[in-house]
């Protein structure tokens, strides 16, 4: 019996070769339910396999997204929001037969990475750290290998073709996170954030700085390795030390926050009654901790569903339909304030 192909599995399903072509490709838009299962039920039934080899050859397509984050800690993949939004890219596009090729790279050796020396995706998906000026300058390298791109946490840019930008509202969070703090009247506030420049922590900063400003809160910033705890704890140790308790401690994420209130506890300073605290992510970490972290709510899973929807969708249609989006940011009132 001679091998089915996608002609015999048209043939069988009662529909067009374009439709068979685009189920086993994984391409679903346009595609009824109904159509689908059936297709489906004549690719089991007759035991057809696609050639990826020849199809990649035939269509130039590898059914594989790149996706490049510049960070320059070693332990990247550690950190909540990276795990979350990778766990929502790869999880959408496994579940429409694409791979995703993941590949870390420290911000300054982007022009030898491996995505980029290799032709081996059929889009990209960006996370960059570092100066607005660097990140810059790596968006623009990556948009030179003509794959269509989505850059996750970053602002648009122009100049860039063939991008799409997914953002979450980080000013948004932090302006309501602030005006909670404000409701207490504080006198003084230490803003907590990570040694590495992060354009979300950019934003957050500038809405905290700015609230503080407005209110004419004192407000003193500091900066961390935010990858180790103990350097954490020493960075707000030694302020404390320096200028005495806050009367808030904002934390840029959760990981700031959770050990600034351990500082506090050793040092027998109650909370919110002398020192409030605040966080940002509330990732499903601070559940299992019993924390009851006053904190804001980061879509970082939905937003990595969200980019591998619109770069399939943009790899289908031919063009992204909107330049950028933004997911709202939740606030989760907590005992922390």
């Amino acid at each position: 019996m001679a091998k089915p192909n996608l002609h015999t599995v048209a043939a069988h399903a009662g529909v067009s070769i374009a439709t068979v072509s685009k189920v086993v490709n994984g391409v679903r838009y346009g595609i009824s339910e109904a159509t689908l299962e059936r297709v489906l039920a004549s690719v089991s039934e007759l035991g057809y396999r696609p050639n990826r080899s020849g199809r990649g050859l035939r269509t130039l397509r590898r059914s594989i997204i790149g996706m490049a984050i510049v960070d320059p800690s070693p332990t990247f993949l550690a950190d909540p929001f990276t795990t979350n939004l990778v766990a929502g890219l790869s999880n959408y596009l496994s579940d429409r037969g694409f791979g995703l090729l993941l590949h870390g790279i420290k911000p300054k050796q982007v022009e030898s990475s491996f995505l980029v020396k290799e032709n081996v995706v059929d889009g990209l998906c960006l996370m960059l750290s570092g100066s607005a000026q660097l990140r810059r300058q790596n968006t623009k390298l990556f948009s030179t290998l003509s794959h269509p791109m989505v850059v996750f946490q970053d602002r648009a840019a122009d100049g860039i073709p063939d991008t799409c930008f997914v953002n979450q509202d980080d000013a948004g969070g932090a302006k309501a996170l602030a005006k909670l703090v404000l409701a207490r009247q504080p006198k003084s506030v230490l803003i907590v954030i990570p040694d590495i420049f992060w354009p979300a922590i950019e934003l957050r900063l500038e809405a905290y700085w700015q609230s503080m400003k407005s209110a004419g809160v004192a407000a003193k910033i500091i900066r961390c390795d935010e990858s180790d705890p103990a350097a954490i704890a020493h960075a707000i140790e030694d302020q404390i030390e320096k200028a005495g308790l806050p009367d808030v401690i904002i934390g840029a994420n959760d990981k700031i926050a959770i050990v600034a209130l351990h500082s506090l506890e050793e040092r027998g300073a109650r909370v919110p009654e002398d020192v409030a605290v605040t966080g940002f992510n509330a990732f499903a970490s601070n559940d299992y901790a019993g924390l009851d972290l006053t904190t804001a709510r980061s879509p970082a899973y939905e937003m990595g569903e969200l980019g591998g929807k619109l770069l399939l969708e943009r790899l289908e249609g031919g063009e992204f339909e909107q330049r950028e989006y933004t997911l709202p940011v939740g606030i989760v009132p907590g005992a922390t304030v």
